[in-house]
């Protein structure tokens, strides 16, 4: 339970945070990450497959660069309003409900697009489909990170989004021997396989827990409680005893709840974002996710269209260009999670921000094929494994009362990062060509160095209640 003018846990709710936080990751922690996983690997899956779908589109149905671009960001458009809109939900009424709502949503408008006739019909059905895979993508990391210790969270949370690697994989695989083959009606089915994995999930998720550290918030113990005896009993750690709950303190039903944010309505969340230290945090954030989402969604989106149609690449040798990319996307996730708990979080999302940089000019100067295939993949190994710490690290910044509202907001502002760069792009290269269209790349990405350098906070080893500190 939380005290009613601060907001912070009673000390009963104390007690129940800190059994939670010296637990031994084990099963039941395993067991999240691999369900989370597996949603940033559907979600990753259905993007870059259905990125392939709608590169062959553009060629097969002959659509101008410009136009072209509206259709690669429509995802994003649904991106925008599904994450900004689970991250408000989410604080006012779980994480649990929302992610299992998203991806209902995201099942039914990927098969309607399956069966679209036209390019207004392909982006409304593409768009709509997009809520449901922004507001998934946005809830996994602060809900997985809820139950982690400090000193594992970063690098549990890093493994999580690290599963969107697999997906990009699988798309690579898929794309030659679905699309490819018959790109006129290959796209169509790639929209139903796109759709069908979530079913699976769906099922596997009935079993999961709400986060205690969000019914904490929200004043209830009762099931908190529950949810933290039952991953204690399920755990492999070693340690399972924590200091006992203080008798003296209030039944879970006996003390008022905080007035929290979310009790003040959506804008009251929205400005809590605003409030004194989090103002910093805040625009800290938004300027990482708008440069690094969109560089990584411009990038993904229109580089096989760009091969075929600047490198004379045939559609077939464009995706296989695209599936190796995809798989050095993988040490780049799987580093970052290997270095997240040695290295600070701020200095990793540097570091792997100037490695794109850097990867995006060679990719602006390359000459020759091989060079193009090199500077390529390090570019998606740096700007994708750069996600993993980003994601652990946003997370962590916000008090659990705002926590997804601030991932979510977050998140939103990368989705619209991702909108604005395959529009530019096909603006930008219908005009000054394939080498610009790098160098534009190369310019935002020193900015995201200079402003994680510059202004980011140290998290690394700290528990989420002594982070809550930096931004009161």
């Amino acid at each position: 339970m939380t005290t009613p003018k601060t907001g912070r846990p009673t000390d009963a709710g104390q007690a129940l945070l800190t059994r939670l936080d010296r637990l031994e990751p084990g099963r039941p922690h395993r067991r999240l990450m691999f369900q989370g996983g597996l949603g940033y690997t559907f979600d990753s899956f259905d993007g870059a497959l259905m990125g392939y779908a709608l590169s062959a589109v553009i060629v097969v149905w002959g659509i101008a660069a410009s136009t072209a671009g509206w259709l690669l960001s429509s995802i994003f458009f649904g991106y925008l309003v599904g994450a900004l809109g689970a991250g408000l939900l989410a604080d006012r009424f779980g994480r649990r409900r929302l992610m299992m709502c998203a991806l209902l949503v995201f099942c039914v408008f990927s098969l309607l697009m399956a069966t679209s006739s036209g390019t207004a019909e392909l982006f409304l059905w593409r768009a709509l489909s997009g809520v449901g895979i922004g507001a998934e993508t946005t809830l996994i990391a602060p809900y997985i990170s809820e139950f982690l210790p400090a000193r594992h969270r970063g690098r549990f949370v890093a493994r999580t989004v690290g599963f969107l690697a697999l997906g990009y994989v699988l798309a690579g695989i898929a794309a030659p021997l679905v699309i490819a083959p018959h790109p006129e009606t290959g796209w169509r089915v790639a929209a139903v396989l796109a759709a069908t994995p979530v079913l699976l999930l769906l099922w596997w998720r009935k079993s999961l827990p709400e986060s205690p550290r969000y019914l904490i918030a929200r004043g209830r113990l009762a099931e908190a409680t529950r949810v933290v005896e039952k991953i204690e009993r399920e755990s492999a750690a070693a340690e399972r005893r924590a200091a006992p709950v203080d008798e003296d303190s209030p039944a879970p039903d006996a003390a008022a709840r905080p007035a929290a944010p979310h009790e003040h309505g959506v804008l009251g969340q929205l400005a809590a974002l605003w409030q004194g230290k989090t103002a910093r945090t805040t625009l800290v954030l938004w300027v990482l996710w708008f440069i690094l989402t969109g560089v990584n969604y411009g990038f993904t989106s229109w580089m096989p269209a760009m091969l075929v149609a600047a490198k004379g690449f045939t559609i077939t040798k464009s995706f296989l260009f695209a599936l190796v990319t995809a798989l050095a996307q993988i040490p780049g996730y799987y580093v970052a999670s290997a270095l997240i708990e040695r290295v600070e979080r701020k200095w990793l999302i540097a570091a792997y921000a100037t490695g794109a940089t850097l990867a995006a000019l060679g990719v602006a100067l390359s000459d020759g094929q091989t060079a193009l295939l090199v500077s390529s993949c390090f570019l998606a190994a740096f700007t994708n494994g750069s996600a993993a710490v980003y994601y652990a690290y946003t997370a962590e910044l916000y008090p659990t009362a705002i926590r997804t509202t601030g991932m979510g907001a977050a998140s939103a502002v990368g989705r619209i990062g991702a909108i604005v760069a395959p529009i530019t792009i096909g603006y930008v290269y219908e005009s000054v060509g394939f080498t610009n269209v790098f160098l534009a790349l190369v310019g935002a990405l020193a900015v995201a160095v200079a402003v994680i350098i510059l202004c980011g906070e140290k998290t690394a080893g700290r528990s989420l209640e002594q982070l809550e500190g930096l931004t009161a």
